[in-house]
């Protein structure tokens, strides 16, 4: 059994996090949230929501880290690849978070340091990746498959069949229609409607979502 949870990362997500914390942890019977680690010097040492800034990514090679799990509370999907192929490649062992409100079955599969927060629900032969971001709210239906480090911000709403790939950042309030395709890395603002396929790289806005021009 883990001896604790570090999340990596003391802004705003982590403070979500944070501050939902006991609930998140309550199926480990026993391990709480050890502190944060941040790279930001200027927070080491201080406390946020009465959890300790321990140090940066390093603090993690220490011995005071050995038998911890990690969960990644940054927003930003590139940034949170980065940071989990890092510590990966370090041997670090990665935790997954579900609050105990989340609506679930048998028949969902969640990657490893996957957080779902307050108030999400999945369905049926759902397929998430690793290290995705369910903020509160979200709802997932049968047959959804979201890639690796994708953030879904509050009340997105994705329909049967739909396929969100890696690195995207879906919005508040986003809903996306069966069997529509959000491609990887692509941004979708909030309160946009996707009624076609989007392709990779780009952000799209509105209702309907349409690409915004490069130009």
């Amino acid at each position: 059994m883990t001896r604790g949870v570090i999340l990596y990362g003391a802004s705003e997500l982590g403070r979500d996090v944070a501050s939902m914390g006991p609930a998140l942890l309550d199926r480990w019977q026993g391990p709480t949230l050890h502190g944060f680690v941040d790279d930001r010097p200027q927070l080491h040492g201080t406390k946020i929501l009465d959890l300790p800034v321990l140090g940066g990514g390093e603090w993690l090679d220490s011995e005071e880290a050995r038998g911890m799990e990690v969960a990644i509370t940054i927003g930003d999907p590139a940034v949170r690849r980065r940071i989990a192929e890092r510590l990966a490649a370090k041997g670090v062992r990665f935790t997954t978070l579900v609050h105990p409100t989340v609506v679930t079955t048998p028949w969902v599969v969640l990657g490893e340091g996957t957080i779902v927060l307050a108030n999400c629900s999945f369905t049926a032969d759902i397929r998430i990746g690793r290290h995705v971001v369910f903020n509160p709210g979200c709802t997932v239906a049968h047959d959804v498959v979201v890639g690796d480090y994708a953030y879904l911000s509050p009340s997105v709403d994705l329909a049967g069949k739909a396929v969100i790939e890696d690195s995207c950042h879906l919005g508040t309030g986003v809903v996306v229609i069966p069997s529509c395709r959000v491609g990887a890395r692509s941004v979708i603002g909030a309160g946009a409607a996707v009624v076609r396929d989007i392709p990779p790289d780009v952000t799209a806005v509105g209702v309907p979502a349409r690409v915004l021009d490069k130009t």
